[in-house]
């Protein structure tokens, strides 16, 4: 159930409701050439190497403290650029029923997120992390039965002969991809299944890896698959393409069925349902990447300042910091008239830097079969080194493409916006992936903990 909550992000959906029935055939795609080599590839690392620091260790193993550090820093500053966006689905999730036109308010948005997140930093300042059972709880009464019981109300509306916006047919089933403008938003399908890396460390408690925890993690994709596929296509069903809103769309969708079957009432709980699952999300993911980053500090990458715990095992300069970046990130609801656009870049940015951060695991899983064979792995890719050079190719290429796909603005920026979109992308892409290299050629002897 954690591992399907992990890799069950609906935040996204509206995105890929754009694309209608179509969506079927992206999720599924994506998921065979990206879920799956993550998936396997992940395990085998973290049952070899289970100790502490996850990707930074896999990676420094392969290819050295320096790269090992880059692919720790873009796991963790892909969730601080992340975190707006998703805040941002959630504030809109809960005031929707009262005043939805504060969706598009620039200044409630950021006052809003800002103040939520840097109470939810606080809170875990004094260690107060979610439980396992908490997640859970998100995941099923936050996603799960939300998703459900939308799609099923969206199964009534056409049933009831309402028409539905989404074609059903081959050719709405194979996606146009020479509509170059919504090429962009399969990359939202990419970030949809990112995450996965996080519960790999599970491989290694299980009674038989090499059986065990591919059904598991499988398992768990295939439920995840049908869940965003679910709510993506509930959304298509219902909203118009040309009235859809990236941050309100799976309210402008629940408030349709809602209505539709006479239950306007439960358009507030509903809401606030939902903005309490995302919640959950968003506590259980603020400590969780600053672990590796420590990981990384201690053995030399950061100044020792931002290698402190307080005396509740909180790494609380890192999240402070962690928090002064959100807050500096989020100022770009300030800096764009549409508030579409810029929670669009807070996807499209940390997809991005997250899918070079995956590129470095596959190169490392594939260096370690041949520099560390002997290494105990309770699980392995199939197949041998043919099988784990297929799935790190396969991954890549797919990473890769995606990345291109994310250079191109979609429909909702303006004509006369796309050059400066197409700039903070680059921007956000090279500026964050140079950002630990610089940091770690500034690195000094001392600051390493023996």
């Amino acid at each position: 159930m954690i591992t399907t909550g992990i890799i069950t992000s609906i935040h996204g959906a509206p995105s890929m409701a754009e694309y209608g029935f179509s969506l079927v055939f992206i999720y599924l795609l994506v998921a065979l050439v990206f879920l799956l080599p993550s998936a396997l590839i992940s395990a085998e690392l973290a049952t070899g190497w289970p100790e502490d620091g996850g990707v930074y260790v896999w990676v420094k193993e392969a290819f050295g403290e320096r790269l090992g550090f880059v692919a720790v820093w873009l796991q963790w500053i892909e969730n601080v650029i992340w975190f707006p966006s998703i805040l941002t689905v959630m504030v809109v999730a809960a005031v929707y029923a009262f005043m939805p036109q504060l969706k598009d308010d620039q200044v409630f948005i950021f006052i809003s997120i800002n103040v939520l997140f840097w109470s939810l930093t606080v809170t875990n300042l004094f260690g107060m992390k979610t439980s396992g059972i908490v997640a859970i709880i998100c995941t099923l009464f936050g996603r799960i039965i939300p998703i459900l019981f939308l799609f099923l109300l969206a199964m009534l509306f056409v049933g009831n002969g309402n028409p539905s916006q989404a074609d059903f047919s081959w050719q709405g089933f194979v996606p146009d991809l020479g509509d170059t403008q919504k090429l962009s938003f399969i990359v939202g399908a990419f970030l949809t299944f990112a995450g996965i890396e996080a519960s790999a460390s599970n491989a290694a408690s299980a009674r038989n890896p090499r059986r065990d925890y591919p059904i598991a993690i499988l398992t768990s994709a295939a439920i995840a698959l049908v869940l965003v596929t679910l709510i993506g296509l509930a959304i298509a069903i219902v909203v118009p393409r040309s009235e859809l809103n990236l941050d309100a769309g799976l309210m402008q969708a629940i408030t349709i069925l809602l209505k539709q079957n006479n239950l306007e009432w439960l358009i507030m709980p509903a809401g606030l349902i939902i903005a309490l699952g995302m919640l959950g999300e968003v506590n259980n993911w603020i400590p969780a990447p600053t672990r590796g980053l420590l990981v990384a500090g201690r053995d030399g990458a950061l100044p020792p300042f931002l290698q402190r715990e307080n005396r509740h095992a909180a790494h609380q300069p890192i999240l402070i910091v962690q928090a002064l970046i959100f807050t500096a990130m989020s100022t770009i609801y300030l800096q764009f008239d549409d508030v579409q656009v810029a929670f669009w870049l807070m996807n499209i940015v940390p997809t991005m830097l997250y899918i070079i951060m995956y590129i470095l695991m596959f190169a490392a899983a594939v260096r370690l079969r041949y520099t560390q064979a002997d290494v105990p792995r309770r699980y392995r890719v199939p197949f041998g080194i043919t099988g784990i050079w297929a799935m790190a190719l396969v991954g890549s290429i797919a990473g890769i493409t995606a990345i291109v796909f994310a250079f191109i603005p979609p429909a909702l920026v303006d004509e006369a916006d796309r050059a400066s979109y197409k700039n903070v992308v680059l921007m956000g892409l090279v500026v964050f992936t140079a950002l630990p290299f610089v940091i770690y050629q500034c690195r000094r002897k001392h600051w390493r903990i023996s």
